[in-house]
């Protein structure tokens, strides 16, 4: 029966409404799309219709009409599309759209400048917003409380004077044969911002090939005939975008023979300064190794030789892995941007292999998006922003947490000198190359150094040590740079009774590097006698007998699970699983006890020296080797740098670090990360761990600037090398130290005292000649404001420590560090360092300094616990920076 009332009333309504207009609705709202200084394109999806026609105009009387075309889009709907042509460059216009009595709101939208105008650009970049079920409306808050109000509340600019230009390199929705996600979650969300500013995405793996992509979106079509809007450029002002495509289907030579021309056609267009690229897939990710691609390595490698060959600066945008990293070439003025996550589960540290790559700076866990600021003009160059919206335990507003500016015309920083070694013969133990400090005549700051020592001056084609690293390095929150100096490095695998040479280079954070310094000849002689190798079981011969830790670690023998032959004897170390249990990163150590050399080692200069043979498989998968240093709490002191190998075939890795004082256990840890296949290849063998049995006096090198540099130019923070204590000896009275006291600078014997332990005088803190006193206190007040950017960053500690004792073992002379904010006031203090020996002893210790220290007190205490003077006795002071 209802089925009879269902037609009647279907038949009623037929006849008495013949010639009535069916109602439309929009399914997705207008969207701008490749615009030039004449012209924008305009689309939109309804729900049905054939027309398509835009109202538009200079003001909101919208004076013009334009008619387009439409399309089948999915069931009965239909996509609309129409291009306004005769518009004037830079200006504003308003438009509506009209498919029947679908009628949109007035929006408005901003032309671009012709090349001739050289007008300023501000671009977009964010990726990877397919929905996370677990949080399905982050792109919406990325749009409606990220770029919204940067751009209107902090830039104070409409969104059509904000922003010239949305670039997506990939992975819009989460399944491109989804119909539904494209209208939901990714046309809803960005329909407020897309109606303004032209969106220019690139397809991703997520985009499955799909239809809808190519029938939402009217991409430039100058690419390979065959494959137009898969790969296409958009210039704008003195930029020129190209989008490309690295999906498995394409990644082909097509594209790259495109590629070549476009490349070669750029470099001689005088009106570009600047290239940017987007494609999905990364060539290297360090959040995730799994996404790598190496078609995207064939991209990168020819965009960084057209960055040189040319002088014009480049970048890549990529996204598939959900996390920020960005990062530079080292040889090329060419940035790398993973402008990810901006609504896509995030990959956080420790969920997948990784990989902490040089070429990258930083890497962040985060939801947001960047900008990039262009200028154009007589001083081309762009700034690149990460403005952060946090995690989903730590969301944050808008927060910029990176920048990285580069300029066209940009002055290479000063020539660097070596300082240290000098030639001549060195021992090899005193390896800390010093350079002259950073220089710059733009005064821009120190961005990234590079060194290399080779047999021979006039041939570093194979170098025996190459190493560069950068200003900053933030891996996980922490800034594993901070409080490294930049114009000193440890000469790794130095050997002895050999001839080298050492040169380095560099450069500044707008990535112009210097000039080569003046290469040094240099001769190391006989190496200081080591102790035996103090690792147990270092060829696997055991099992994995006296190894420990998270593993998995296996001992093989030759080919065991399609693995290799060892290095010698019958077993080599896998760790992360080969035979079994198989993990994206497998950690063992092996502690060492190295309490029997206390005594040396508390002198604060003795060294470590660790090798290892690594290998891996095929290439792919990562093997390291590095030192934790532990006080007898089992606390960490240090850690060392760390040997990575990444080699298809046996290779030594050596290096040799000072141990930190107080040290009395050494951890000796192999990891393994696998970056491609089922098993984690990270392969070890012939271990050794040896330390310094004897110190040696290294000379102590002061900073410089280069000769040629006034000192205006030198922008280096000269963070103090050597001892920062003046008159730590008491050889010139007690200059230098104020307090209660009494302070006394005493010889041999005199007040019936004791002998120095070293030169002519010592210090008494409490009183012997006069004025005893139970307790006496006495400091020297250091300012560290001029290192205060590394201390903030939360990785500078002092060593401290020197020479102390009584004259019957009963009073107690002590040290300790008191660290103090810029305003004077009291932060912490550090541990105290004692003793109530007779003969002088060495006391020493590292102080991790507070994120917020301007001062810090070197402070000596005598407390009387038998008798009338207080024998409280200090020589040898030492307070330094770590290194």
């Amino acid at each position: 029966m209802k089925y009879v009332l269902f037609v009647a009333s279907m038949s009623i309504a037929t006849l008495a409404g013949s010639n009535t207009v069916a109602a439309h609705s929009f399914h997705v709202t207008p969207f701008l799309q490749t615009a030039s200084p004449t012209s924008m394109w305009i689309s939109w999806e309804t729900s049905g219709g054939d027309e398509s026609v835009v109202l538009w105009g200079t003001s909101t009387a919208l004076s013009m009409q334009t008619a387009g075309t439409s399309r089948k889009g999915n069931l009965l709907s239909r996509i609309h599309e129409v291009q306004l042509t005769e518009l004037q460059p830079d200006t504003v216009y308003y438009y509506r759209v009209k498919t029947g009595d679908a009628l949109s709101d007035i929006h408005s939208f901003r032309t671009p400048p012709t090349a001739a105008q050289e007008k300023s650009a501000r671009i977009l970049a964010m990726s990877d917003m397919q929905q996370d079920l677990a949080n399905p409306n982050k792109f919406r808050e990325v749009i409606n409380n990220g770029v919204i109000p940067y751009v209107e509340n902090t830039l104070g600019v409409s969104l059509h004077d904000g922003l010239n230009m949305t670039l997506i390199p990939g992975d819009l929705v989460d399944n491109g044969n989804h119909y539904d996600s494209w209208r939901n979650t990714f046309f809803g969300p960005i329909a407020p911002l897309a109606r303004h500013v032209p969106t220019y995405p690139a397809p991703g793996n997520h985009e499955n090939d799909s239809e809808h992509f190519f029938n939402y979106f009217n991409l430039p079509k100058n690419g390979s005939p065959n494959h137009l809007e898969h790969w296409w450029y958009q210039d704008h002002s003195n930029i020129r975008v190209v989008s490309l495509d690295t999906n498995t289907a394409y990644r082909t030579d097509v594209q790259l023979q495109w590629l070549d021309t476009l490349l070669a056609q750029t470099c001689s267009n005088t009106d570009i300064d600047f290239l940017f690229a987007q494609m999905h897939h990364p060539h290297k990710s360090e959040m995730w190794l799994a996404g790598e691609t190496d078609y995207s390595g064939q991209i990168v490698a020819k965009l960084e030789q057209f960055s040189s060959a040319c002088n014009k600066p480049s970048i890549h945008f990529f996204g598939h892995t959900h996390a920020y990293s960005r990062g530079t070439s080292r040889d090329h003025t060419h940035a790398m941007v993973n402008v990810a996550s901006a609504g896509g589960n995030l990959d956080y540290f420790d969920e997948y292999a990784q990989a902490d790559y040089t070429e990258f700076s930083v890497s962040q866990d985060e939801y947001g998006f960047v900008v990039v600021d262009v200028q154009a003009g007589d001083d081309p160059a762009f700034e690149i922003k990460r403005i952060s919206l946090g995690d989903e335990q730590t969301p944050l507003n808008n927060t910029v947490r990176d920048t990285l500016k580069v300029r066209l015309n940009n002055t290479a920083p000063y020539t660097p000198e070596i300082l240290w070694p000098q030639a001549g013969d060195i021992h090899p133990s005193c390896n800390t190359a010093v350079a002259s400090l950073f220089a710059d005549a733009d005064l821009d700051k120190f961005g990234a150094a590079h060194w290399q020592v080779s047999a021979q001056c006039d041939d570093f084609s194979n170098p025996v040590f190459d190493t560069w690293y950068q200003h900053q390095n933030i891996w996980n929150e922490r800034d594993t740079r901070a409080g490294k100096v930049p114009n000193r490095v440890t000469l790794s695998g130095l050997q002895s009774n050999q001839q080298y040479c050492l040169r380095m280079r560099m450069r500044d954070r707008a990535l112009a590097w210097s000039e080569w310094s003046s290469p040094v000849a240099f001769s190391t002689t006989q190496t200081t006698s080591l102790s035996p190798n103090l690792l147990l079981n270092p060829e696997a011969d055991q099992g994995v007998e006296h190894w420990q830790g998270a593993g998995p670690i296996e001992s093989l023998t030759a080919n065991q699970c399609d693995s290799v032959a060892p290095y010698s004897g019958e077993h080599f170390f896998a760790v992360g699983g080969i035979c079994n249990n198989e993990q994206n990163v497998g950690t063992a150590f092996q502690r060492v006890d190295v309490s029997d050399y206390a005594i040396i080692i508390d002198q604060g200069s003795i060294k470590a020296h660790f090798q290892g043979f690594m290998r891996n498989f095929n290439g792919s998968d990562i093997a390291q080797i590095h030192l934790e240093f532990k006080d007898a709490q089992g606390q960490i002191l240090g850690t060392s740098d760390t040997l990575q190998g990444a080699n298809s075939s046996w290779q030594a890795f050596t290096n040799s670090t000072t141990i930190p004082a107080q040290t009395r256990y050494i951890d000796y840890v192999l990891t393994g990360t696998r970056k491609n296949g089922t098993d984690n290849d990270s392969y070890f063998d012939s271990l050794s761990l040896k330390i310094q049995t004897q110190s040696v006096n290294c000379p102590v090198i002061s900073d410089r600037g280069p000769t040629a540099a006034p000192s205006e130019h030198i922008t280096q923070a000269q963070t103090p090398s050597g001892n920062l204590l003046q008159n730590p000896g008491a050889e010139t009275g007690t200059n230098g130290w104020s307090g209660t006291g009494p302070i006394e600078s005493l010889s041999a014997g005199q007040c019936d005292a004791v002998t120095p332990y070293e030169g002519n005088q010592f210090f008494a803190v409490g009183g012997v000649c006069a004025n005893e006193s139970a307790s006496g206190s006495v400091a020297q007040r250091i300012d560290l404001q001029d290192i205060s950017e590394a201390i903030q960053a939360g990785n500078v500690s002092l060593n401290f420590g020197g020479k102390i004792r009584n004259y019957s073992g009963n009073d107690t002379p002590a040290i300790k560090l008191s660290f103090f904010d810029v305003s004077g006031g009291l932060i912490a203090d550090s541990q105290t360092l004692s003793s109530q020996s007779a003969q002088w002893q060495s006391v020493s210790a590292n102080a991790l300094l507070p994120t917020n220290t301007a001062f810090v007190d070197f402070v000596m205490t005598g407390t009387r616990n038998h008798g009338s003077d207080n024998d409280s006795y200090f020589d040898a002071l030492f307070l330094s920076v770590s290194e």
